[in-house]
């Protein structure tokens, strides 16, 4: 088979590497949505106490964007995950 670019094999690992890497996005995205509920609640305390500065904000800010880049990452991940399962199907369909 001449004309096939790479192994099945091959294809595979990639897909593997990608499928875990997903999963770690996706266990820092849970953390940081804990972390963004964790900092709501303490909006809703100084809300209720009356503070008007919220020593926070930052920290929330901070979070969005982190939240924000690893939504990106997973959507990156998500679709070179999509490559490889078309470059898997070409692969068996050539094989056959």
């Amino acid at each position: 088979m001449t004309g096939q670019s790479r192994k099945t094999g091959d294809i595979l690992m990639d897909r593997m590497k990608t499928i875990q890497a997903i999963a770690q996005a996706n266990t820092e995205q849970l953390r940081l949505k804990q972390r963004a509920s964790g900092l709501m609640v303490l909006d809703m305390k100084d809300a209720r106490d009356g503070v008007e500065d919220h020593a926070h904000e930052g920290a929330q800010a901070q979070n969005d964007a982190a939240l924000k880049e690893n939504t990106q990452t997973i959507n990156r991940l998500e679709t070179r995950l999509s490559a490889f399962d078309g470059e898997l199907d070409a692969a068996m369909k050539e094989q056959s």
